[in-house]
């Protein structure tokens, strides 16, 4: 095998492999970002509840709700953007 044969091997190995890390990465992001919300919560929620049992699930569910409701109008508003910038560009807009 030459060496030309290596390169070209390799060259086709290192941006898969940069993709994956990326991948990685942003997975570990939001593991670590959802472990930072949720030890927000729970200390909250701990404050709020004074021991009480019912009051704690109350607002851990809650705030459970309204972080859901945040990420859904974040989503809407990323596909907005996407749609927006695709009408810009394919040449259907009316503007």
């Amino acid at each position: 095998m030459s060496v030309r044969f290596y390169l070209t091997v390799l060259s086709l190995l290192v941006p898969i492999a940069a993709v994956q890390a990326c991948a990685t990465q942003n997975q570990a992001n939001q593991a670590a970002q959802q472990a930072v919300a949720e030890s927000e919560d729970e200390a909250t929620c701990r404050k709020k509840s004074d021991g009480d049992d019912a009051a704690y699930e109350a607002c851990r569910k809650d705030l459970a709700e309204a972080r859901a409701q945040q990420g859904a109008i974040q989503e809407q508003k990323r596909r907005d953007f996407d749609r927006v910038l695709g009408a810009g560009t394919d040449g259907q807009s009316s503007y």
